[in-house]
């Protein structure tokens, strides 16, 4: 398995990069995403604001079951004002995490793709639905 740093390393990462509206209109954003390790859970708390007028912020914090040695799935829980609790599930093929998740009810699922460019820099993509419909869509570069 590749060495990844994002999620599997403590630190800050700075995030950029725009999100798309269910018609397609792109926002700009803008963020962090803090990666703490603790003995029983990881926690990913991430902050992405808006670009717009007026500014929006969303904020994120998931609970991850650290992954164990060899494996290459952990489970994860995430709470938000908008959405409120979805279960989900990182998974390393490669120079990829992917996630894949979906509210309590299964009203809201959704994917992302989170791929290693180097140590310090991955680029992630991703889409939310509620039901059949888009919610967002988003494009967003991380530096550590």
């Amino acid at each position: 398995m590749l060495d990844h740093t994002f999620l599997f390393k403590e630190g800050l990462w700075r995030c950029e990069g725009e999100f798309l509206d269910g018609t397609g209109k792109a926002t700009r954003v803008a963020g962090e995403a803090q990666i703490r390790h603790y003995p029983d859970k990881w926690v990913y708390e991430g902050t992405l604001r808006t670009d717009a007028t007026p500014p929006a912020e969303h904020r994120t914090v998931y609970e991850i079951q650290p992954m164990a040695p060899g494996n290459f799935a952990a489970p994860w829980t995430s709470t938000s004002a908008a959405f409120g609790t979805l279960h989900g599930r990182f998974i390393v093929v490669a120079d990829a995490i992917l996630s894949s998740y979906e509210s309590a009810t299964g009203r809201y699922r959704g994917q992302d793709t989170i791929i290693r460019r180097d140590a310090k820099r991955y680029s992630a993509r991703g889409v939310l639905f509620d039901g059949g419909k888009i919610v967002s869509a988003w494009k967003i570069e991380l530096k550590s």
